[in-house]
């Protein structure tokens, strides 16, 4: 049986050569291949069929690889998605890995090993290239802690500390009164960061807010 695939990448070129490349084995058939992460979704929203294996970008414009990875994780979790990207810093590996995804991969790997991933990831392994795992285990040696921050947003914009602060003592369950007094700025002021946090989560009220929080 032939493993199912879909590509998520903006770069149609890219895209195309790791389709064209795994599609040589002969062991692989590929379902999709979007090049938004909305339209991932609307491909996956609009058929019965699902792909075993999404290899998701993590760089992409509207919605990166790692707010379309939760949003896939959270409607299809049996769906094994594994990060196909050039970049291993921490912040990438961490939120990748608290997204849902169930590999980590860098997009020159070999095909040899590639197919390995695949196999690996279905039998409830983590697949990672050797340039990430030495990555993630200097991260469990040093204690990593990246702190609270936003990944997965549409736009990629962080929250300012200002924002941060007041997104804190909201999931506090203090109001917009108390914030204004325990930061010592007015009332309206921390109704235009609220509105400003909200435009940067793609969020329209307390509750979405608060369920954000809890899952960052």
């Amino acid at each position: 049986m032939k493993y199912q695939i879909g590509i998520v990448d903006d770069n149609d070129r890219i895209s195309q050569q790791i389709a064209e490349k795994l599609l040589l084995t002969g062991e692989v058939e590929i379902l999709f291949i979007a090049d938004r992460g909305k339209e991932a979704l609307e491909w996956l929203n609009s058929r019965r069929i699902r792909p075993q294996i999404i290899l998701m970008d993590i760089e992409m414009p509207e919605m990166n690889g790692i707010e379309t990875t939760f949003k896939v994780k959270d409607l299809y979790s049996d769906i094994k998605i594994i990060m196909l990207t050039v970049f291993d810093n921490e912040v990438n590996i961490f939120n990748a890995i608290k997204s849902g995804a169930s590999g980590y991969l860098l997009k020159d790997e070999t095909l040899p090993r590639m197919m390995d991933a695949f196999k690996d990831v279905l039998e409830g392994g983590i697949p990672m290239s050797p340039a990430i795992a030495r990555k993630a285990m200097e991260m469990m040696v040093t204690g990593y802690k990246p702190g609270k921050q936003i990944f997965y947003t549409e736009n990629q914009e962080e929250l300012t500390k200002r924002e941060l602060e007041i997104l804190e003592m909201m999931a506090e369950g203090q109001n917009i009164q108390k914030i204004a007094e325990g930061l010592f700025i007015s009332p309206f002021t921390v109704k235009k960061h609220v509105e400003n946090i909200y435009t940067k989560l793609h969020i329209k009220s307390r509750t979405e807010l608060l369920l954000w929080y809890q899952r960052a």
